[in-house]
């Protein structure tokens, strides 16, 4: 009864308020034509599997562009945080952990995937794969979820989707230096070279450099990353893309400092035992009584190889086939410090996936069919309190998994027809069947003992939606649709007493939207309401008896709140944006299991972890207009309420409100063949938590906390060439 009353209001407010939008794109899109725009482009999106405008797809589609996510100085998908609403893309070393309207996960051991998923080209990336670098991008996209139909597992709070730019038939060359703060340099280089009418090569190289951001020097950065594509289209009907992408990492893995406690141990909210947050270092207090001695700067080691493509037939004019293999291989070991208590971590995934489709567009409708197959295989260990890869008395793994397969087959297909000429009904469904299996070793602070997990998990997602032309510019949506996560094992040994197995989770997704361009199309306004039911959640928390982190299933949670974008041409050389997300979400019956710390314990009512009530990004930009180009001023600024890192609420972990500012002042060429500019990043050098985790141990308190941190205030010039 209460959704259909909140869906009721919503609609209602939908049929009466001002005309409203979902999501802007490309900030510099003047600047990349090299000439003012007196309206806002049409943006194509891809991510429901299809080329479709971004005003007419029944969803709440965040794109930006290569050329935004350049100027904006956007490396890797932490820095697209400050772009999108009600999101958290936030540092967990190799990884990255996505939350989306709530919906996200902090456990990053092998067998627990996360219910976010991210993807190149269509192509679902493991958690350890995130963190690579974003250069010679096309789009980027973020879907809220669920997406089960479409994307399947993994994807009920929803998915990011990053498109590389394909080779082209022209000859090009694209050049970028920056220089900055922290002796920060960064290149990318491209070439694009067209061999014949019927074959292009694309090579990408990017390079990226800075000192530690962290007083010991972690969080140091010395990346590197090269991409190999191929564009082949021997006719009309048929197009061959081919890519392989390499990515090395050789910096320094970033350390956890104490959050929300004092010197002497006591809890203060916001608080760091250094006057400079980042500063890892012990003061000499804590250090005298430190059986591990001083936080150092760590080694990462992190190797991503992977190859994917895509084949598409135009079978006839109306009828294609697509089909997207791939390969992927990671490497990862990073060794870094929780506050005072050193850790060590390695991955591996070996990845391969397919994926074929069928699809029609026809005077009455659109629709696709597809198949869709994967494996991978994960391995992985985590020591903490040791010297790296040797058991102490001082020291013990929390995790050993020495295997981790998953794979699965999956059916979908989805239909949108054509009530009328403005009325379209959308049914889509995918049945899916997954396998995880595997097993390790459980160290119990005696010694070492295995467990082992097999179970298949078969799942039906479906999605019925309307949508409607009200006008020309105006459309109106509502979308029931349903997704989910495949269940997995703790990393010890079942008893009679506790299983290791996690259920499986669910989210049904009820939504109501419009979509409006005003004033000739200089503006844009997009609402969309949501209500999730949350069922089955996987959370964590750490069993000292165990000595591991247990996952477990929160039985329910109640998500619902808006996403509110607006982009105004303010004039020709004026544009203004802003997104305002509010997000209700609760926990509605969430137990914590007896046998871990504290026993059960409802935490029935908190707010989910890393689920600000009100995230607002706000933009503007003024060109100043000169005889052979133009200076841009830019300006950025993101406000989140306060959250918290973890489901218990520990104090430590409360991050407070804040705001964080970046601005840039850039010179165009108005033919677009270079650029030269200055920015900076975090003006306010706000100290903002990403990943969490509670209990300070040095100073000890179990309601601190360890966190990671965003990075510092940063600042350079810019530099770009396009021959």
């Amino acid at each position: 009864m209460r959704k259909a009353k909140y869906l009721l209001t919503c609609c209602g407010f939908l049929a009466f308020s001002t005309p409203a939008f979902a999501q802007d794109v490309d900030h510099v899109g003047r600047a990349e034509e090299g000439a003012a725009a007196p309206a806002l482009d049409d943006i194509i999106v891809t991510a429901q599997k299809g080329n479709q405008s971004l005003q007419k797809s029944p969803v709440a589609i965040t794109a930006i562009g290569g050329e935004s996510l350049t100027a904006q100085g956007v490396v890797d998908i932490r820095g697209v945080q400050a772009l999108v609403p009600s999101v958290r893309f936030q540092q967990q070393n190799a990884a990255t952990q996505i939350y989306i309207r709530g919906v996200g996960a902090t456990a990053d051991f092998p067998q627990v995937d996360p219910p976010t998923a991210f993807h190149f080209n269509g192509i679902y990336i493991p958690r350890e794969g995130t963190s690579v670098p974003i250069y010679d991008v096309a789009q980027l996209e973020v879907l809220p979820g669920p997406q089960g139909t479409l994307y399947g597992r993994s994807a009920l709070g929803g998915i990011i989707d990053i498109r590389f730019k394909r080779p082209t038939f022209k000859q090009e060359t694209d050049v970028l230096t920056e220089v900055g703060n922290y002796s920060m340099f960064h290149t990318t280089f491209v070439q694009n070279v067209p061999v014949t009418d019927e074959l292009a090569i694309r090579g990408a190289f990017d390079y990226n450099r800075h000192s530690g951001y962290m007083t010991s020097g972690a969080n140091a950065a010395d990346d590197w990353g090269a991409r190999l594509s191929l564009l082949y289209e021997p006719r009309e009907d048929f197009t061959a893309y081919v890519f392989a992408s390499f990515v090395d990492k050789n910096g320094t893995a970033s350390n956890l400092v104490a959050q929300g406690v004092n010197l002497d141990g006591s809890l203060s909210s916001g608080a760091f035992i250094q006057k400079n947050p980042w500063n890892d270092q012990l003061p000499p207090s804590l250090l005298a009584v430190s059986p591990f001695g001083q936080p150092d700067a760590g080694d990462i080691r992190y190797s991503n190889s992977m190859v994917g493509g895509e084949l598409k037939w135009d079978i006839s004019d109306n009828l294609t086939l697509t089909y997207i293999p791939s390969w992927l291989h990671l490497e990862v070991g990073v060794d870094f410090w929780l506050s005072g208590l050193p850790g060590s971590k390695r991955d591996e995934y070996n990845q391969t996936t397919h994926e074929l489709r069928l699809s029609g567009d026809h005077d009455w409708g659109k629709w696709l069919v597809g198949l869709y197959g994967y494996r991978m295989r994960a391995e992985g260990e985590f020591f903490v309190g040791a010297p790296f890869d040797v058991i102490t008395t001082q020291g013990f793994p929390t995790s050993l998994v020495g295997r981790s397969v998953i794979k699965g087959l999956a059916g979908f297909g989805q239909l949108t027809y054509n009530i009328t000429d403005d009325l379209r009904a959308i049914f889509g469904g995918r049945y899916s069947v997954d396998n995880r299996t595997g097993g390790g070793l459980f160290f119990d602070g005696a010694g070492l003992s295995p467990y082992s997990s097999d179970e298949t998990y078969r799942n039906f997602d479906y999605k019925v939606g309307l949508n409607y032309d009200l006008t020309q510019q105006v459309m109106l949506y509502a979308t029931l649709e349903t997704g989910y996560q495949p269940g997995t094992f703790n990393n010890f040994a079942s008893t009679p007493a506790l299983s290791n197995q996690v259920k499986a989770s669910d989210l049904t997704a009820y939504t109501a939207g419009v979509k409006t361009r005003l004033f000739g199309n200089a503006v844009t306004w997009n609402n969309e309401f949501f209500y999730y039911d949350y069922k089955d959640l996987l959370a964590s928390a750490f069993d000292t008896v165990r000595n591991a982190t247990q996952t477990f299933n929160a039985k329910k949670v109640e998500i619902y709140g808006l996403q509110s974008d607006l982009v105004a041409d303010l004039s020709a050389n004026d544009r203004f944006n802003i997104t305002i997300g509010y997000l209700h979400a609760r926990n509605k019956d969430f137990d914590r299991p007896a046998n871990l710390p504290g026993g059960t314990a409802s935490f029935n009512g908190l707010q989910l972890q890393y689920a600000p009530d009100w995230t607002v990004s706000a933009g503007y930009y003024h060109d100043f207009q000169m005889p052979d180009g133009y200076f841009r001023a830019h300006v950025t600024t993101r406000y989140e309420s306060s959250f918290f890192g973890d489901f218990s609420q520990a104090p430590g972990g409360r991050q407070d409100s804040y705001t964080k500012t970046n601005f840039s002042f850039t010179y165009y060429a108005n033919d677009g063949s270079w650029s030269l500019g200055a920015w900076v990043k975090n003006i306010e050098d706000e100290p903002v938590q990403a990943a969490t985790a509670v209990g300070s141990n040095f100073p000890f308190n179990p309601q601190g906390a360890s966190v990671y941190l965003e990075p510092p205030r940063t600042y350079g010039l810019r530099a770009t060439l396009n021959l």
